[in-house]
């Protein structure tokens, strides 16, 4: 039985463009009429055309369809899907980590302003922090990014398990960007040299509106230490009181800035 390349087309759903396509890279023949030169393909290149079709559905490359027809045809489409299954496995990992962060982010947006002025005693997780601008109250410093770091953490792959991190210092903030430490190991990704780690560690938490552009005041964190002072806990001598920006924006037609702050404790 002989088939045009328009019934082709109808019965397998496929281009023409497409067909001819497979033709010149090999994976179907097609038979010439000696009268017109139009195509035909028999039946068992119809059976070629679909397995073909199906093969590229499986993320076999059309290069490799072809090979797989040529010649050892159970080894090749072996080894071809046992490297489609890695990478497919690989992103189902991935897309399972992004999910998790997606969460972690929601969970921030649905009790960001439902924590504020509240206390309690949690672990700050490990991070990898990377400078970004030192901030006098409003009052930022030029920003500074280096080009290997701004290609690590710009990346579609890393940019959505990062904060905007800050460290409350003795002359101001520094503002930064943070990703947590299990999340790079997830990913199996090393920093930049220039990221620093902060380890992981128990510390007093609250959550705090900095305000208004141009109101915000760093003694707005003093709110931590006292506390702890207030209610028995020990803070390290060498404790850096950090955290992230939770969000941003304006609600009820005020500017708000939301972070989580940490201070670490014994």
């Amino acid at each position: 039985m002989k088939y045009s390349i328009g019934e082709v087309s109808s019965l397998l759903n496929l281009s023409r463009e497409m067909i001819r396509y497979y033709e010149k890279q090999g994976a179907i023949k097609a038979s010439r009429n000696a009268e017109n030169n139009y195509r035909s393909y028999d039946s068992m290149e119809v059976f070629w055309l679909l397995e073909a079709i199906q093969h590229k559905s499986w993320g076999i490359p059309i290069s490799g369809i072809t090979d797989i027809r040529a010649n050892h045809f159970a080894r090749n489409i072996r080894e071809y899907l046992e490297e489609r299954i890695a990478v497919l496995e690989s992103r189902e990992a991935y897309l399972s980590l992004l999910a998790d962060r997606l969460k972690q982010v929601k969970s921030y947006a649905a009790l960001g302003q439902v924590n504020i002025g509240n206390f309690w005693v949690t672990e700050m997780p490990a991070v990898w922090r990377c400078h970004l601008v030192t901030g006098r109250g409003d009052d930022y410093d030029r920003i500074t990014l280096k080009k290997e770091e701004s290609a690590f953490i710009f990346s579609d792959e890393r940019l959505p398990f990062f904060d905007s991190g800050l460290m409350v210092r003795e002359h101001g903030v520094d503002w930064e960007m943070s990703i947590e430490e299990h999340y790079l190991t997830s990913l199996g990704d090393t920093p930049p040299g220039s990221f620093v780690r902060s380890p992981a560690s128990m510390a007093l938490c609250t959550h705090l509106d900095i305000g208004e552009i141009g109101d915000f005041h760093p003694e707005i964190f003093q709110v931590l230490p006292d506390y702890a002072a207030s209610h028995g806990y020990t803070v390290p001598h060498d404790a850096q009181m950090q955290g992230f920006l939770l969000g941003r924006g304006y609600e009820d037609g005020r500017f708000r800035r939301l972070v989580r702050m940490y201070l670490p404790v014994v």
